[in-house]
């Protein structure tokens, strides 16, 4: 026979009161903080959240803050200083809602936690923040190191890279951060190092280090011209003196470009210059400038050049042309062009080297001559009236059948019907208003033989 053990009144009692204690605590803490909350490092533990609430406006506004420098102290204030009326009853609610009151009894042997929710736009005097900041910059009023960038500069003929300088110099925004987020955790010193201003470029910088290899390249360049049988290689000191690199950007002083460019084409180019020429009489004579010849195009070169050396490789190319009588092989005139000579009053044709066409003409009367310049063949035109000014003032009208315009200001050759002799002294009394006035039957043998852009060269 067993006999059955009997539970002691006692414990029984003992087991029921516990219980009844643990769940009337966990109903308390349904409407109250767990054991051991801090908030922004205010226990608010056993507190409503309205209470909670009122506990930490209460705190913030009398709680004292130190600024440091490193173990320097720079100076104190108060949450009132700063006019701080943060209400916290969201990120309260927050809390609480995230607590399970039927946990109270681990939280009870537990250490104080800070709750992981932190206030939201912390209300903060913006003018007393203001105010606290002058007063920081005044108080290490001291000769700051200022932070750099890491950057590329010229040394030796070639980029390198400047390290970054951590200086000590104070980051306006980042300190006030600082103060916002230290009175938010419940933070009492403040260090202003960590609101030192930090470099945004160091020269392990992976951008930089592609820069340096960039700018290296364009640098060390070999470049050349081919300008009119001409090899033209851009020294070093040019490229050197273009190229530059400001706020991390690659770039070419394309003014200073189209400078040195201009003086290639004055160098090279044929337009505006007097010209050496030897006459089909076999006299040398100095030719002034005029229609004919070529220039480089300083700006729209520069603009092509640029782009073309941010490549960063070698290489060789040819010159934006604008004008007529450019020649890769150099030569200027060449062997196919018109000569008129004033004083012979005669035309020559020349054709690969060869005259086709011999006559006399008439040239501009004196007062109205016919200028003297190397021209060009700008344009044909068949059956037109040719239209100016007598010397008493009285219009003019001459119809022709053959017109070929070489200056920009109405000269041109053309044949011309009512001339009834040609060459010798006719012209003085009897001259043209300036053009060149040739035989209608061989004028129209110079119109089919002479095309656009032949060279006319009158002295």
């Amino acid at each position: 026979m067993h006999l059955k053990k009997v539970v002691p009144l006692g414990i029984i009692f003992a087991v029921i009161g516990i219980a009844l204690f643990y769940v009337l605590m966990s109903v308390r803490y349904q409407n109250v903080f767990l054991p051991h909350t801090v908030y922004s490092g205010v226990n608010i533990a056993g507190k409503t959240p309205e209470q909670a609430n009122q506990k930490l406006k209460a705190h913030i506004k009398k709680q004292h803050y130190q600024l440091v420098e490193g173990k320097k102290d720079i100076l104190q204030f108060t949450g009132k200083d700063l006019n701080i009326d943060h209400d916290y009853a969201k990120q309260l609610t927050a809390i609480k809602n995230q607590q399970n009151p039927w946990s109270w009894s681990l939280k009870v042997f537990a250490a104080p936690s800070e709750t992981g929710v932190k206030a939201e736009n912390l209300a903060l005097n913006q003018q007393k923040v203001d105010q606290l900041y002058q007063q920081v910059v005044k108080a290490t009023a001291t000769d700051r190191v200022q932070t750099k960038d890491a950057t590329l500069s010229k040394d030796n003929g070639n980029f390198t890279i400047k390290k970054e300088v951590y200086g000590n110099n104070i980051d306006e925004q980042q300190l006030k951060k600082q103060i916002v987020a230290a009175v938010d955790q419940g933070q009492t010193k403040i260090n202003i190092k960590k609101a030192y201003v930090q470099p945004n470029v160091t020269s392990d910088d992976k951008q930089l280090q592609s820069d340096k290899q960039k700018l290296n390249a364009i640098l060390n360049e070999n470049i050349t011209y081919k300008i009119a049988g001409n090899d033209v290689k851009i020294p070093k000191t040019e490229i050197d003196n273009w190229l530059n690199y400001t706020d991390g950007k690659i770039a070419l002083d394309q003014t200073s470009m189209a400078r040195y460019i201009a003086s290639l084409s004055a160098k090279y180019g044929t337009i505006n210059k007097t010209r050496d020429f030897k006459t089909e009489q076999g006299q040398t004579v100095q030719v002034p400038a005029g229609t004919y010849g070529w220039s480089i195009k300083s700006i729209s070169e520069a603009k092509a050049l640029a782009t073309e050396m941010l490549k960063g490789e070698d290489f060789t190319r040819k010159p934006l042309i604008q004008g007529v009588g450019y020649n890769e092989n150099g030569d200027d005139i060449g062997n196919t062009y018109v000569e008129v000579s004033k004083s012979a009053q005669h035309m020559w044709v020349h054709k690969d080297g060869k005259v086709i066409i011999s006559t006399d003409v008439v040239t501009g009367k004196p007062g109205q001559d016919t200028p003297s310049g190397t021209f060009v063949v700008w344009n044909k035109v068949r059956n037109t009236q040719l239209k100016g000014k007598n010397d008493d003032g009285s219009d003019y009208s001459s119809p022709v059948s053959y017109w070929m315009p070489v200056d920009y200001t109405g000269v041109g050759l053309h044949d011309s019907p009512w001339q009834p002799t040609y060459g010798g002294d006719w012209y003085k009394a009897h001259g043209s208003h300036g053009c060149v006035n040739t035989p209608p039957s061989v004028m129209a043998q110079v119109f089919a033989d002479v095309p656009l852009n032949t060279p006319v060269i009158i002295y």
